[in-house]
């Protein structure tokens, strides 16, 4: 089944942070500035939550049925692909940053901080974790995923009192990537509590799974979910109120995030709840299909956040005290939608799916050349060449 309404929210979230860096970039402000922030703010960790949606829902499927080391190889190929997208993005950063050779390597090597393009550091790792994710779940269940992530947000006041690994160059950076700890550097969360958002997108793929045809997760049968939402929305009321945290306010709003700070997970998961069924109602009011041009979007997300991203680089105010500009905001956002779309159109293309030479060889560059590279490395490993043709093989492709 198609869950159209995971796709278009999936396009909601991957917009709603390219706005949010074409803002920051631009050095706009004001009250409906400030306003659209606190919206904005909730959908990196919406885009996250959906990830888990999605690998509960297409490759969990493919390790229970034992195929196991082909989903394998091909996220780690994907992995690699958003590694090398990243590495991209951090040249754009540094050649319009004028920072050194050795920052961009730094950055590369996940020891730099970047900014906006933080999110494909994020994701490159957790596509290299997702087997082992999507083992436990295919084996055991989501229980033992739910508890350490759990566990590890429990552990709050622990590990934020823990400093760097090391003080060599960029110990803070990976210290922050990796636990977050005392460091407030890293744009959050940190990798083991960032895993905690793809857990709970993997419960709601669960769910989602057990309802077939079903794509609300507020409106389906019984109560339970809809009473452990309750108590997610008021827990998260509460814990404002008696914790005196102004959400309106930026500041606020950055320590929550950058500190790793359990209501962060809390907060994030119920909005992802919100989203989903928010903008599945909203596909169906606007009889949005698979083939409309909003799907384009959601299905090209690493695309706009490499290459959206690296466009805002090239363009960003280069000061804070830079004045603000609209002309530049817009320019920013629409070609950052216009490029998504036309590559989009080009990988729906006919052309493409021909066997021209040119295609041919375009697709064995980009389509087929990471998913080698990762075979000619894991199958002495592995020892076993599982064929899979379902499975996709463009790690970029708008399917993907």
């Amino acid at each position: 089944m198609r869950y159209l309404g995971i796709d278009f929210a999936r396009t909601i979230a991957v917009v709603s942070v390219m706005v949010s860096h074409s803002l920051t970039a631009s050095n706009l402000h004001g009250p409906l500035i400030e306003g659209a922030r606190v919206l904005l703010t909730f959908a990196t960790p919406t885009f996250f939550c959906l990830f888990g949606v999605m690998q509960q829902i297409v490759y969990e499927p493919k390790f229970e049925a034992g195929k196991a080391v082909d989903v394998t190889q091909r996220l780690w190929a994907r992995a690699f692909q958003c590694w090398l997208l990243y590495v991209m993005t951090c040249a754009v950063l540094a050649i319009f940053g004028h920072l050194s050779f050795l920052y961009f390597v730094r950055c590369s090597l996940f020891m730099g901080e970047t900014a906006f393009t933080d999110i494909l550091r994020f994701y490159s790792l957790m596509l290299f974790l997702s087997p082992l994710l999507l083992l436990v779940s295919a084996r055991i269940g989501l229980w033992p995923l739910v508890l350490v992530s759990l566990l590890i947000h429990a552990a709050f006041p622990l590990i934020s009192k823990i400093g760097p690994v090391g003080t060599f160059p960029g110990a803070d950076s990976v210290s922050s990537f990796l636990y977050g700890g005392t460091l407030f550097t890293h744009t959050g969360p940190s990798v083991i509590h960032g895993v905690g958002f793809v857990v709970a997108g993997m419960v709601i793929g669960k769910i989602l799974k057990s309802r077939p045809g079903a794509e609300l997760l507020l409106a389906g049968p019984g109560w339970t979910v809809r009473a452990v939402f309750a108590l997610m929305v008021g827990a998260c009321a509460i814990w404002l109120w008696q914790g005196h945290y102004d959400y309106t306010n930026g500041a606020v709003r950055t320590l929550l995030r950058n500190s790793n700070h359990p209501l962060y997970l809390l907060m994030g998961i119920t909005i992802a709840v919100i989203y989903i069924d928010f903008f599945t109602l909203v596909r169906r009011a606007a009889n949005i299909g698979d083939k409309s041009a909003w799907m384009a979007f959601g299905r090209t997300g690493l695309f706009i956040f490499a290459y959206g991203n690296a466009l805002v680089y090239a363009l960003e105010r280069p000061h804070a005290y830079s004045p603000p500009s609209v002309v530049l905001f817009l320019t920013m956002i629409i070609s950052i939608l216009v490029m998504a779309y036309a590559y989009y159109r080009f990988r729906e293309s006919d052309w493409l799916k021909s066997d021209h030479p040119a295609s041919s060889i375009y697709r064995r560059i980009v389509d087929r050349s990471a998913i080698d590279f990762v075979k000619f490395v894991t199958d002495p490993i592995f020892r076993r060449h599982p064929p899979d043709s379902s499975l996709p093989t463009a790690p970029f492709s708008p399917k993907s």
